[in-house]
């Protein structure tokens, strides 16, 4: 994958996070908000996170490094450790509305499926399919 599918799936995300945000607002009103919104940036700081390890992980195979799989993994499973503290944080220290964060925090899936379709529609047309 190129840079310019990276950007489509972070510019996916983002955009799908400001709906969702946007849309909870509508049904759960401020508290909706907060909680689609936490769940949202939280789902986006994931993303963001896992691309910086997945090209640490490329740029240790690349220069012959054995051990990057084992690496990545070991880094991942920190991050969801920090994912999952973050999430217990915001439902039970800070009592955002579960449903709302439910659906904020859930945008990653989504965007990464339209942007995996939107980039596998345009591959034909830049000649990679």
């Amino acid at each position: 994958m190129n840079s310019k599918s990276f950007g489509t799936m972070d510019l996916a995300n983002l955009i799908l996070a400001v709906v969702v945000t946007a849309l909870v607002g509508l049904g759960w009103g401020r508290p909706g908000v907060l909680a689609g919104g936490a769940g949202a940036l939280l789902a986006c700081i994931n993303l963001w996170v896992i691309r910086r390890l997945a090209a640490r992980a490329v740029a240790r195979a690349s220069a012959g490094d054995k051990a990057q799989a084992s690496w990545l993994m070991a880094a991942l499973g920190a991050k969801m450790l920090i994912l999952f503290g973050l999430v217990w944080l915001c439902i039970r220290v800070y009592n955002l509305a579960l449903v709302p964060f439910a659906i904020g925090i859930s945008v990653l899936p989504i965007s990464l499926v339209f942007a995996g379709l939107w980039i596998g529609s345009t591959a034909g047309e830049q000649g990679k399919a």
